[in-house]
């Protein structure tokens, strides 16, 4: 298993971010993913700055490993104290082919795998 480096984490998530903007005009749900990659890197090395944490797999002191997170940016989120006023309350989406409801966390699956995703607040339109 690979355990990269905050730093290493930190180009990655830039590296995703440019490529997300570039893929923004092509097709927006991989340009979505992309970002969501993004920002789940990005968290993650910040919250192993913070925690003094050598890799992905370290963990020291109250500080769980960064890996143990999976892809729960909100998890990420709380670990690091942002405030929830900035992203709460959580958004819910539907996956528009089936309907089914899914939240946050469940997003990068959704694109990963092709489904178009409606975000619940701004009613039946897909993700813009």
């Amino acid at each position: 298993m690979i355990n990269p480096p905050a730093l290493a984490l930190r180009r990655r998530a830039e590296e995703l971010h440019a490529s997300a903007t570039r893929e923004l005009q092509h097709d927006q749900d991989t340009a979505a993913l992309l970002l969501f990659y993004a920002t789940e890197c990005g968290l993650k090395s910040i919250y192993m700055i913070q925690n003094n944490l050598k890799d992905t797999s370290d963990e020291r002191g109250s500080a769980i490993s960064a890996r143990s997170f999976f892809h729960n940016i909100l998890l990420l989120a709380d670990a690091l104290k942002i405030p929830k006023a900035i992203y709460a309350p959580y958004p819910n989406f539907e996956l528009q082919r089936t309907k089914f409801k899914i939240d946050a966390t469940q997003l990068h699956q959704a694109w990963r795998y092709g489904e178009r995703v409606v975000d619940t607040r701004l009613g039946s339109g897909p993700i813009k």
